[in-house]
């Protein structure tokens, strides 16, 4: 019979590994995103473990993260790597297991699901937000489909608003800026959201400069004072620049459409650039400079506990988020994968 039980490294992180076989980078990034990141290192591990008999035939994973609700600071959790044994699967494991993660935090999200875990997260009282979009820029078609997207492309351009010049500079680095300089963008920026992760220095630390197998660039731009005022992170690999983070202030259009623009001329030769976001200054910013919206939107849920409900502020808990590819797990294992996709294929050529 299945049933919870407390997670135990040594029991069951090997198991788990079992589960994910498919994943033949997991082990590699296991500490490094379950570990070492901020919110374990100031909560703890607690993800969702079922057994039968002593063994696992379930687990949904959770890395704690400091968020902005509704413009205060709070605690949540993302839910990811949600796996359940193909020989239990539709019997009430995928129920328990999700039943339990909502006892571990008061705001739950989940980016990138599939299809199926919808479905069972809608049931449950998850909300979906219909606001993040894929955007995506081709330069070098590849198929008959690139050519007519390109088409698609300079048709929406036509249509898009100009965008003013924002005045400020930028530069491109290898790393972060320094702590203090992060932190403080971070405090000017954080009233402008309504409900975001908290991007501060040991966040994107963390995210970024500490993963295991990708790299990322980072976008600097700055007033004519030479004061920081945003940065976006890059990643390039595989002829394609991905925007994926963004750390500036909430409502700065001309300052958005200058660091996508900065994306575009320090890469000029790659075949496409693309993000992932819900941002509507972005979006418009991207259409400006040829970028199409994708029909197909990632999704993107919410639970809060009923704690969370305030009358004061009804708006729905999937509403008013700025997401980013780079949030949850996404974006970390696709970099990790295709990072250990290309390590393999450079071995096999030795």
């Amino acid at each position: 019979m299945a049933e919870i039980t407390p997670y135990n490294d040594e029991l069951h992180r090997t198991q788990i590994l079992d589960l994910f076989s498919d994943v033949a980078f997991k082990g590699d990034i296991w500490r490094y995103q379950f570990v070492e990141n901020p919110g374990v290192v100031n909560r703890g591990f607690d993800p969702v473990v079922a057994v039968d008999q002593g063994r696992v035939i379930g687990f949904n994973g959770v890395v704690p993260v400091s968020i902005t609700w509704r413009g205060q600071p709070i605690d949540a959790m993302w839910s990811c790597d949600f796996k359940v044994r193909s020989d239990y699967r539709g019997k009430g494991v995928g129920r328990l297991i999700k039943e339990d993660l909502a006892k571990k935090s008061s705001v739950l999200m989940s980016f990138g699901i599939s299809p199926v875990a919808a479905i069972v997260l809608e049931r449950m009282g998850w909300r979906a937000s219909h606001d993040v979009h894929f955007l995506k820029r081709i330069c070098r078609p590849r198929s008959f489909r690139d050519v007519a997207l390109m088409v698609y492309q300079f048709l929406g351009r036509l249509g898009a608003s100009t965008v003013p010049k924002s005045g400020h500079e930028s530069r491109v680095r290898d790393e972060l800026p320094a702590p203090a300089e992060v932190d403080g963008l971070w405090q000017r920026s954080m009233g402008g959201y309504d409900k975001t992760v908290v991007r501060d220095w040991r966040y994107l630390d963390w995210r970024y400069q500490k993963h295991p197998l990708a790299e990322y660039k980072f976008i600097e731009i700055l007033t004519p004072e030479g004061q920081l005022a945003a940065i976006g992170v890059v990643r390039v690999d595989q002829q394609q620049a991905r925007l994926v983070d963004y750390l500036g202030p909430a409502k700065a259009l001309p300052l958005k459409y200058f660091l996508v623009k900065t994306m575009l001329s320090t890469w000029p030769e790659l075949a496409a650039y693309s993000a992932m976001t819900s941002d509507a200054e972005f979006k418009q910013a991207m259409r400006s400079l040829g970028f199409y919206q994708g029909r197909e939107q990632p999704r993107f849920f919410v639970w809060a506990s009923p704690q969370m409900a305030d009358g004061s502020n009804p708006r729905p808990c999937n509403q008013g988020w700025f997401i980013m590819g780079g949030d949850s797990d996404g974006e970390l294992l696709q970099s990790a994968r295709e990072s250990w996709n290309h390590q393999v294929t450079n071995r096999d050529d030795v």
